[in-house]
């Protein structure tokens, strides 16, 4: 019986996104970014300086996130990873043990 653990980049990728949700509902000068189910609660009117601002931090985060993902996994992996497929977490350098043993 094998158990799943979660893995250190899906905890980071977490901190990360819960990071930049809090960012943008201090940006958007929201209380909560969840639905509350209530047009008066769910609907606002905001700015368009403000959702170029949000767009341009989504867009230039992701791009340091993909270039992080890309020299830490490779090409390959990025790309694996992108299409929602488990990329291989071990160091790609052969020189690199694997394990403290060797």
């Amino acid at each position: 019986m094998s158990t799943k653990r979660t893995s250190i980049d899906a905890i980071a990728k977490h901190k990360a996104f819960t990071a930049e949700m809090e960012w943008a509902k201090i940006e958007l000068l929201l209380e909560t970014l969840e639905t509350r189910k209530r047009d008066s609660l769910d609907i606002h009117e905001i700015p368009v300086w403000s959702i170029r601002d949000l767009v341009r931090h989504a867009f230039e985060s992701g791009y340091r996130e993909g270039l992080h993902a890309g020299y830490r996994q490779g090409r390959k992996d990025a790309v694996r990873e992108a299409m929602g497929r488990e990329a291989p977490s071990g160091p790609r350098n052969p020189e690199v043990p694997t394990d403290a043993t060797t």
